[in-house]
């Protein structure tokens, strides 16, 4: 079994950006999400079988979707769990729901189950956080993605480790 999701990854340029950002999170006591792992989840599948994983990546060679263009404006602490920050978009381009749309509906086809909560696109920087930092998103991160990919998320000895295992176009409108 794997423990796979769907996102947008960023560009070398758009992950600098975040990186820059999140330096000046600097509170100790964060843990923060190592810069190789900074992404967008689009639809979180879970654990499935290889089966199941060969079907849906069948399935997605049929995803037609635009570019995405956003932008990151906000600065987001959700506090249930570990409390996670999160820089999050004040805008949700309809590209981007549209596309969480066909993939959420590709991995409910397989039968396997998925949170059904409203989609807030977000990149998470940090857990173990209580207060929410007064810093602004300025200028904001501008984010272009002409592409999509399937991750799996791999369990080490340093933490979690993201592998890109598939990536699908998207297209210019």
């Amino acid at each position: 079994m794997k423990r796979l999701f769907f996102a947008l990854w960023p560009d070398d340029a758009t992950r600098q950006k975040i990186i820059q950002f999140d330096n000046s999170l600097t509170d100790p006591r964060l843990k923060k999400v190592r810069s190789k792992n900074l992404h967008v989840t689009l639809v979180f599948i879970g654990n499935i079988e290889s089966e199941q994983e060969d079907n849906i990546i069948k399935a997605v060679d049929d995803v037609f979707a635009p570019v995405i263009d956003m932008q990151f404006d906000q600065l987001t602490l959700w506090l249930q769990k570990r409390g996670i920050l999160s820089l999050t978009s004040s805008f949700q381009p309809s590209a981007l729901l549209n596309l969480v749309e066909q993939l959420k509906n590709i991995v409910l086809a397989q039968d396997v189950e998925i949170e059904n909560r409203p989609y807030t696109a977000h990149i998470t920087l940090a857990r173990n956080i209580k207060k929410q930092p007064e810093l602004e998103v300025d200028p904001p991160i501008q984010w272009q993605s002409d592409n999509f990919v399937l991750v799996h998320s791999v369990s080490t000895g340093r933490g979690v480790d993201y592998q890109v295992i598939n990536t699908w176009p998207l297209v210019a409108k």
